[in-house]
């Protein structure tokens, strides 16, 4: 029997193992004796529910006590909720791939003709070392911690003008109104791309969302009409690309469509570069503005941290770094087991999917004291993962976190009597991989 690598705190979890022998013929499939998803007062585990959507939290603390490994069968999804369990997982890419991290689901041999660069699956998040790391290498030049602070003025201005317009009124849905529109327009800037492609950028991040598995399933109309996009989209991004070919500019797309191998040679093939740009533009759209209402969300609801924040601008990094334990905008990747293997004595079969839930490893009170209370004054908010670990830690970290940080300073000056209009519903865009917050309403 061979071992996967241990987690970093072995004594205090499971070894995930990979199980060489093959079992024998008469034995019972493994999604049979799997535990199945946890429930809480007599509701099953599903996501997809308007009441789970956006907060599982119940159902997982309750999935960590009685089953941390347990099978969603309407989904086929093997979902792993334990922080050292997927810490172990994350560190093992011999037994737990990342080729399906981006799964799109339903869209088979149509929609891949539609690609004749390849399917816009086929991206650095989905590629295993070897490959990973060239791929990975020529990419981090271009979101490197000091690269993307000195485009600190530039996103500076650009959360005060969306501030300026958002606060003409006494109250506003800060999501659409500030949230949605703040990433997009600083990765539209940074590509290089023209201004008026901003909402066409949010609606293929929108779109992408949908496609992958862990979103629920559309229609066949639907369908038509996400296909429809996506070819838009490409072909569109493919244009772009051979103009920034032709005539490169001081952007991030020329920076990736000349990058130079030593001998000289294009470092990066035509797929690589429509995969990395779209995954930035997808990636970076969405995933930053669930973090920026859900950090406003946190902290009006905490008000006195709101107030403290106010006094003491020390705390702020902090407060976004807690926003993103306690309310992950990333609740999960997918992995896919290479072989048989076992975590918790609960046999997983090769070729499945293993969705490594983030958002419950941030709530594991193995790792995190009292982990369901909001603090800006965590002390071990640091060994969260809402960027991932290892050599997939998030390439976009350090401009989600530079845009969250504007955000706050600049209302914080501006608007510091910011409060939540009462009696809301938190109403939320299903999706187990990123649900997003449709609305918050703010008065001021």
């Amino acid at each position: 029997m061979k071992r996967a690598s241990s987690p970093d705190r072995s004594s205090r979890s499971m070894v995930v193992r990979s199980i060489i022998e093959e079992p024998p013929m008469s034995a019972p499939s493994p999604t049979s004796a799997a535990p199945r998803c946890p429930f809480v007062q007599g509701v099953a585990f599903d996501p997809f529910l308007p009441e789970q959507a956006g907060e599982p939290y119940s159902w997982l603390e309750a999935a960590r006590e009685s089953r941390p490994v347990f099978y969603w069968p309407q989904h086929d999804l093997w979902c792993v909720t334990r922080y050292d369990d997927i810490n172990a997982i994350m560190r093992d890419p011999a037994n737990f791939s990342n080729r399906k991290t981006i799964n799109f689901q339903n869209m088979s041999d149509e929609f891949a003709a539609a690609f004749p660069e390849g399917r816009p699956d086929r991206v650095l998040v989905t590629l295993d070392p070897p490959e990973h790391g060239r791929l990975r290498r020529l990419a981090q030049a271009a979101f490197s911690p000091k690269l993307i602070e000195s485009h600190r003025l530039q996103v500076r201005a650009t959360c005060q003008a969306l501030l300026a317009e958002f606060e003409t009124g006494g109250q506003g849905d800060l999501v659409a109104g500030y949230a949605d529109r703040l990433p997009v327009q600083i990765i539209t800037q940074l590509i290089g791309a023209p201004p008026e492609r901003a909402s066409f950028f949010r609606q293929w991040a929108l779109d992408r969302l949908i496609m992958l598995k862990g979103a629920p399933d559309f229609s066949a109309s639907e369908r038509e009409a996400l296909i429809a996009r996506a070819i838009e989209f490409n072909r569109w991004l493919a244009d772009f690309v051979e103009e920034r070919r032709d005539r490169p500019c001081d952007d991030m797309a020329s920076a990736l469509v000349h990058a130079r191998t030593a001998e000289g040679d294009s470092a990066l093939t035509i797929q690589e570069i429509l995969g990395l740009i779209a995954t930035i533009v997808s990636a970076g759209s969405t995933s930053t503005a669930h973090l920026i209402a859900m950090m406003f969300r946190e902290l009006l609801t905490n008000r006195d941290q709101w107030e403290e924040l106010i006094h003491d601008r020390s705390l702020v990094k902090n407060a976004i770094e807690e926003t993103l334990r306690i309310r992950t905008p990333v609740h999960g990747v997918l992995r896919t087991t290479t072989r048989e293997v076992e975590i918790r004595g609960v046999t997983i079969p090769a070729e499945a999917d293993v969705y490594l839930y983030y958002a419950s490893a941030q709530r594991d009170t193995d790792i995190f004291v009292d982990p369901d209370r909001f603090d800006i004054h965590r002390h071990d908010v640091a060994r969260h993962m809402a960027f991932g670990r290892f050599v997939h830690v998030c390439l976009g970290a350090s401009l989600a976190r530079l845009e969250a940080e504007e955000t706050l300073n600049a209302f914080l000056d501006r608007l510091p009597q910011l409060s939540l209009v009462e009696d809301q519903r938190s109403e939320w865009t299903p999706n187990i991989l990123s649900p997003g917050l449709k609305a918050l309403l703010v008065r001021w």
